[in-house]
């Protein structure tokens, strides 16, 4: 496939511009208020990282992979994300002069460290990065966000730590942790889990291991930051690690047994959240060992944590976001919004930022197909939200304070927000000051049928997200022609939006293109769903076809083929040709299973899963859709 890249040394003089617009808009809030102030952002002190960006992998979409900003740095980077150290000083849980200084990345099985300053590139370490076979990331957030790579050097396994450090003894293990005497201390060991015996070890830096206690390989929940701590949920029950000393203490569940399935178990700040079987959400305090029900009354709403702000718990499931106190004193949950056919919210994984809860909902005009965005933020037990807008990114300020409370662990320096939004969540992107997030800010540009949603698809750049000299690189999906470019803007200058890459647009048919593992509406302005072969949604139905017939007699074919080839989608303006029959085909194109009517309405029903869903259907669907029989 031909691929078009725009390499970006200093200035992008080279880049394609895209046309920008400044000054303040219209304030379109619901009530009507007049022209919101237009807030701008500080320039920040202290050193500048050196920009790098990523282009993307054409063989699955929204899997980037990095080019290193140079004349002889353009490297392929295997690995889907790209991963960074920083410098970080430690006190009072803030930090002064965040900024990328180092990027780590493998390319064709070697390893290399690239100096952001010095725009060097050497391998890490030369003497066996030639033989590294399989190199795998761990991300330790430790006094900054630290990185190690394990990869096999023939039949045993490595450890490279930032500083390059070689460990050859590793052995049969993975990196869970880092140890050290007391927080803030230099580090004197590792936490490891023994894939041979089954447990997890406190190992010296010289790599003398003691176990120091029994677990599944994904039983480790994380570190309780600030402390020495770790927490392991393993067999139904909670464990504490203390990796001072390797110790492990087991703290009480009060009884209560935690529900099966995804997302019903969070760490965040000292607790210890879990969803409970009874349909309850509970918060465990690991320094305390102390239970509290958060859930005022049971919820079967209540299938997932989804995020955190300083005060709230956010939750709920795939179709709806509620809000409860952490303290356990809300009375009745608050309901953020709930998914309906024509409305709904943008699934994200948690982006509270300090008090704030950052979300979009949006709503679909049943006759044009249009769909309308709100970018909104729950604060105070309130909602507030803006038309026609949603957020994009979070960038971190330089000098701050850590904030472990919230999903957000940083201190914010600008929110990037989309105004005047198209069909697709392309429009006016804005560096908005987060003391003032629903008013207005300067617009660095306008693009259009993309959608920025960096830190919704590629969250882990959330945590990365640093300016030099004002300057980000977002990344954007084009929804239109399906492929991603990159995008760099300056959070302080107006009419500043320059896209670097210009990549083509790629066969949605083939491989797991453009698949997130969402409800493609609820994402962007796609209509469609998933097939399945078994009623039970666990067996893909690659190779089968979705064909619409409309009243009028037009008919739509919808090819299976991303993902695991359970997933189909359409625009949604091509079902503005009102009701509908469904066909499901074969590979010859014989109907094996069919809907009775036209009795699917058009736009409103384009959201497939929302009825046809796994486990809880809605509006008398027949489970999810199949192959297996005909639609009763």
């Amino acid at each position: 496939m031909k691929k078009r890249v725009i390499y970006l040394v200093v200035v992008a003089s080279a880049a394609i511009a895209i046309n920008g617009c400044g000054g303040s808009s219209a304030n379109d809030y619901k009530d009507g208020t007049s022209k919101s102030n237009v807030y701008t952002l500080k320039a920040e002190n202290g050193a500048n990282s050196r920009l790098f960006y990523g282009d993307v992998n054409e063989k699955s979409l929204g899997s980037l992979k990095n080019v290193i900003v140079g004349s002889d740095l353009n490297k392929s980077i295997d690995d889907r994300y790209p991963v960074v150290d920083t410098a970080y000083e430690k006190g009072s849980n803030g930090y002064k002069n965040l900024r990328i200084t180092t990027l780590h990345y493998d390319s064709n099985g070697t390893a290399y460290s690239l100096d952001m300053n010095k725009s060097i590139a050497t391998p890490m370490p030369a003497v066996i990065a030639s033989n590294l076979t399989n190199p795998s990331y761990t991300k330790v957030d430790y006094l900054g966000v630290k990185n190690y790579l394990t990869a096999k050097d023939g039949n045993s396994t490595v450890l490279i730590t930032p500083d390059g450090k070689i460990i050859d003894n590793f052995g049969n293990k993975k990196l869970l942790s880092v140890t050290y005497p007391s927080f803030g201390e230099a580090i004197d060991g590792y936490l490891v889990y023994n894939n041979d015996s089954h447990k997890i070890e406190k190992c010296s830096s010289a790599m003398i291991c003691s176990e120091v206690m029994s677990a599944g390989s994904r039983d480790f929940k994380g570190d309780v930051l600030g402390t020495t701590y770790s927490v392991v949920y393993s067999d139904g029950k909670l464990y504490k690690i203390d990796k001072k000393d390797g110790s492990s203490t087991e703290i009480s569940l009060d009884g209560k047994s935690v529900a099966r399935g995804y997302g019903t178990t969070r760490l965040q700040g000292e607790s210890f959240y879990f969803v409970g079987s009874d349909h309850n959400l509970y918060r465990v305090n690991i320094e305390t060992a102390s239970v509290k029900k958060v859930t005022p009354t049971a919820d079967e709403e209540l299938e997932k944590v989804v995020g955190f702000t300083d005060s709230y718990v956010i939750y709920g499931s795939d179709v709806v976001l509620k809000a409860v106190k952490k303290d356990g004193s809300t009375q009745n949950p608050i309901t953020l919004i709930k998914t309906g056919l024509t409305k709904g919210y943008k699934y994200v994984t948690g982006y509270g930022v300090g008090e704030d809860y950052l979300f979009e909902k949006y709503s679909l005009n049943t006759q044009t197909g249009h769909t309308a965005y709100q970018a909104c933020i729950f604060n105070s037990g309130k909602v507030e939200c803006k038309d026609n807008s949603f957020w994009a990114a979070v960038t971190i300020a330089k000098d701050g304070k850590r904030d472990y409370e919230a999903s957000f662990s940083y201190t914010p320096y600008a929110y990037i927000r989309v105004d005047n939004t198209d069909d697709f969540g392309g429009g006016d992107l804005k560096a908005i000051d987060p003391k003032h997030p629903l008013e207005d800010g300067i617009t660095m540009g306008h693009i259009d049928d993309y959608n920025f949603q960096t830190f919704i698809t590629n969250y882990r750049y959330k945590d990365v997200l640093v300016d030099s000299q004002g300057e980000v690189i977002l990344y954007a999906k084009n929804d239109v022609n399906f492929h991603v470019d990159a995008f760099k803007m300056n959070l302080l200058k107006k009419n500043s939006l320059v896209q670097l890459t210009n990549t083509d647009p790629i066969n949605i048919t083939k491989g797991r293109d453009h698949c997130h593992g969402r409800v493609c509406m609820i994402c962007h302005n796609l209509a469609g769903g998933k097939i399945y072969k078994d009623k039970n949604g666990t067996q893909s139905a690659y190779g089968y076809r979705v064909k619409l017939e409309f009243a009028n007699g037009d008919t739509q074919m919808m090819d299976v083929a991303k993902g695991k080839g359970e997933n189909f989608s359409s625009l949604l303006t091509k079902l503005t040709k009102g009701d509908f029959k469904v066909f499901i085909l074969d590979g010859n194109d014989s109907v094996v299973n069919n809907s009775l009517g036209y009795n699917h309405k058009g736009v409103e029903a384009a959201n497939c899963n929302y009825c046809h869903a796994r486990g809880k259907t809605r509006n008398d669907a027949p489970s999810v859709i199949t192959i297996e029989q005909k639609e009763k």
